[in-house]
């Protein structure tokens, strides 16, 4: 793992989808604030079920290539594998 860190590909890509799965939750949460002073929106609730399917997917994507996004998404023997990646002091934000 410790290689991969240092590799300057895995980290832009590490951190393109990381962006991904960000920008997908916060259009989440932005369309569900929308929607809960427009609840009858239809468009609206278009955009929500799109958005947060585009997280799933990103999330999904992310999980598969670099591991756990949260404790709680972890159902292997590798449960506590999350604690290998940096932490937001070496680099591991962006």
């Amino acid at each position: 793992m410790m290689n991969q860190m240092m590799n300057p590909d895995f980290n832009a890509s590490r951190e393109a989808m990381l962006r991904e799965v960000d920008q997908a939750g916060f259009a989440v949460v932005d369309a569900n604030l929308y929607l809960d002073t427009h609840p009858c929106d239809a468009a609206a609730i278009d955009y929500y079920n799109q958005m947060a399917n585009a997280y799933r997917n990103a999330a999904a994507a992310f999980e598969a290539q670099f591991g756990p996004l949260t404790a709680s998404a972890n159902t292997d023997a590798a449960y506590w594998s999350w604690i290998n990646d940096p932490w937001p002091w070496e680099g591991g934000c962006y």
